[in-house]
């Protein structure tokens, strides 16, 4: 075959060393002797129990040491490879082939049949060379057949050369040797696995072209494949297909397919059809297609259902195993119900099913979420007490748990006896991580930065979780210095800024009063090809108002929404009050127009906002304007808002205005505080015609006091 034979020339240009283990040596051994009938019928003995890595061991070990003492053992080793290779000792049976050709013993066909497995098998996956061994069966005078080719057709899908599949698949076609339908198989389920969904469905269609028919397999493969890619009316198109045309009955795991599939797509409706059709055929569901019905509910959050298929299953004698308990406890703990997934974890140990990491780890994590973490340390010893090793998800779930209950101490000694004690998993970022971000939490600076530098001492460097919460606590608290100083450090390491370093960053220096360089980051943000948010856009226009530069922050404004990056309500309100505050009253009523038009709608902020700074402009009315605009928007005013436009009236004597105001919040029932209304009382009072509005108002915050209103 041309594929072959150009394979095999490549091969040769690899290095004589390589060639050297593939082709038999030029030299022969004169001291070579045949070995005793013993040794062989111990070789053949060992060989025997090819399913007992140890005794396969030893016949290595017989081999080898009558390969030293100078025995030819052709026939033993020939054995010796086949028994390796057909229980997976790849590596040991390449050492004993390279032991064959130094020693020049005798290779027979079924020793380089189990050669080009090797080849495909271990970890390097040479398939080049593996074709190189088909050169040499040839070579040698042996005819390879079809179930080597399929081999060599599952190395080259390990590999992802889907080319070099099909290319061989179609030089089978053009020979003697005819792909059979293990070989499309093998083909077709490597693309499906590298999502390759279209080729696979071309490569089908070519094989009943070429008179091999579909069989159960080929349709479970291409149905599984759609599934997971979502498409399920593909799938079920193919599962018609199957049964009309093709008269093949689907079995448990298509059924098993179509029903995760459904599943994933949250359609439970169907994949519930799907199951009672199987049950309406005569036939049994299997504990997977249990399970991955009971997981849908779950993520459903359909409990009840769940709970229902859950002893269905039992019913029907199919024994739940680990997995349908933990889906079930994953279930409950994502719905708040940890006493009734703790209930379920002993009717699990109960029944005689063990729980494994992972069913403990679902319950720790809600256990700690709850801020259970002295149950969740039962836990932890529970799985020590029944033999099973908590891993370092478990450790780093309690560590998360400590610092969040605030018990800092705590996590410090468990990130000590991690580090320290071998019956402790080891400590990754992760778990350094936790603790830090505890530490900061409680404004413990200076043990974080120690943590940190130990974190770094022991796993080499930091992540950029790291780095961003050291930045974010060192800003916070004002630590300038050493902020830059972990910013500085970045270049040095392996740690790329993402963009909630950058968004930490600006705000932190915003914050300072840093702006210039809080933009020079901005800048070097968009220049390292990040985008940045609307919050950091923010950042930078509040800034830029309360230092008085509105020209900049418009022109930044403008950016955003070129850049497709929305303002949201907190920008329009940061424009308007630096608007207002810069007296451009024309400009804030348009951002008003904009804000409406772009479906957003003025919050309590954007209204105090508008009311206020119009006071100060002495805009009364439509200060008062916008009051009536929040209420009827039902928004309630605070205090502040009110005490505003109340101590306005007074101060410039708009008696009738102070009474129409206040008119307005007894009629609403707004309740203002103790020290204005006794403010109000004294002013109102003054006038006998405003008697009977103070004792109004008077009576509301009575009654709302006494928790009538």
């Amino acid at each position: 075959m041309r594929f072959m034979t150009s394979a095999a020339g490549e091969l040769s240009r690899r290095g004589a060393l390589d060639a050297r283990y593939l082709l038999n040596p030029n030299h022969v051994n004169p001291n070579l002797t045949s070995p005793s009938p013993k040794t062989e019928t111990n070789l053949r003995s060992l060989c025997e129990c090819e399913n007992s890595n140890p005794q396969l061991k030893n016949a290595v070990s017989v081999f080898q040491q009558a390969v030293d003492s100078g025995g030819s053992l052709a026939f033993a080793g020939n054995n010796l490879m086949t028994a390796l290779v057909r229980s997976r000792n790849h590596e040991l049976a390449f050492s004993v082939y390279r032991t064959m050709l130094e020693t020049n013993t005798f290779i027979n066909f079924v020793s380089l049949s189990g050669l080009l497995e090797c080849y495909l098998q271990l970890s390097h996956r040479k398939t080049n060379f593996a074709v190189g061994v088909l050169a040499l069966m040839l070579k040698r005078g042996f005819a390879f057949n079809v179930y080597n080719l399929n081999i060599l057709l599952k190395g080259f899908c390990k590999n992802l050369e889907y080319g070099k599949a099909i290319s061989l698949l179609r030089e089978m076609r053009l020979n003697s040797l005819l792909p059979d339908v293990v070989s499309y198989n093998t083909v077709i389920r490597g693309l499906c696995e590298g999502k390759e969904l279209e080729k696979a469905m071309k490569l089908a269609n070519e094989m009943q072209a070429s008179e091999c028919s579909w069989s159960l397999v080929t349709c479970g493969i291409l149905i599984d494949a759609f599934c997971k890619a979502g498409e399920m009316e593909e799938a079920m198109g193919l599962l018609k297909e199957m049964k009309q045309d093709k008269g093949l009955e689907a079995d448990i795991v298509v059924y098993t397919s179509l029903i995760r599939g459904f599943c994933d797509l949250g359609d439970l409706d169907r994949a519930k059809a799907l199951f009672d059709e199987i049950l309406a055929r005569g036939d049994s569901p299997s504990a997977i297609t249990y399970n991955t019905l009971i997981r849908g509910f779950c993520n459903s959050g359909k409990l009840k259902e769940a709970s229902e298929m859950f002893h269905f299953m039992m019913e029907r004698g199919v024994r739940p195993n680990v997995y349908t308990y933990t889906v079930l406890i994953d279930g409950l703990c994502g719905v708040g119900k940890i006493k009734e997934a703790l209930q379920l974890l002993n009717l699990m140990l109960e029944n005689g099913e063990e729980p494994n990491v992972v069913t403990y780890n679902v319950i720790l994590n809600k256990l700690c979420k709850d801020g259970l973490v002295e149950d969740a340390l039962e836990v932890i010893e529970l799985m020590k007490k029944r033999g099973t090793r908590p891993d370092l998800i478990a450790y780093n779930i309690l560590l998360g748990g400590l610092c969040a209950k605030g018990d800092l101490d705590e996590a410090s000694k468990l990130l000590y006896l991690m580090l320290n004690d071998r019956n402790y998993a080891d400590p990754d970022v992760i778990s350094f991580n936790a603790l830090i971000n505890g530490l900061c939490k409680e404004n413990r600076l200076q043990q974080a930065l120690d943590t940190y530098d130990l974190l770094v001492e022991k796993l080499g460097c930091a992540d950029i979780v790291t780095t961003n919460i050291l930045l974010n606590i060192t800003l916070k608290s004002g630590d300038v210095e050493k902020a830059m100083e972990i910013w500085k450090k970045i270049p040095g390491s392996k740690i790329v800024p993402n963009s909630d370093t950058y968004s930490t960053m600006i705000d932190g220096f915003c914050k300072t009063g840093m702006l210039n360089v809080a933009k020079g980051l901005f800048c070097k943000m968009r220049g390292s090809k990040l985008r940045p948010s609307v919050v950091d856009y923010n950042c930078l226009m509040s800034s830029l108002c309360k230092e008085g530069s509105l020209e900049q922050a418009w022109r930044l404004f403008e950016e955003m929404q070129r850049d497709d990056c929305l303002p949201d309500i907190v920008s329009f309100n940061i424009m308007i009050d630096g608007s207002l505050k810069g007296g451009d009253v024309k400009s804030a009523e348009a951002l008003l127009v904009e804000m409406s038009e772009a479906g957003l709608s003025p919050d309590l902020f954007t209204y105090s906002k508008l009311i206020n700074r119009f006071l100060k402009r002495g805009y009364l009315d439509e200060a008062i304007g916008f009051f009536d605009r929040m209420v009827e928007s039902g928004l309630e005013p605070d205090a502040h808002i009110c005490d505003s436009v109340l101590k306005y009236c007074i101060s410039q004597g708009e008696t009738d205005k102070l009474k129409g105001f206040v008119e307005k919040l007894v009629e609403r029932d707004i309740v203002l505080d103790k020290e204005l209304t006794c403010t109000i009382m004294e002013y109102m009072c003054s006038s006998s015609e405003n008697m009977d509005l103070a004792k109004r108002l008077l009576r509301v915050a009575d009654d709302k006091e006494e928790g009538v209103v």
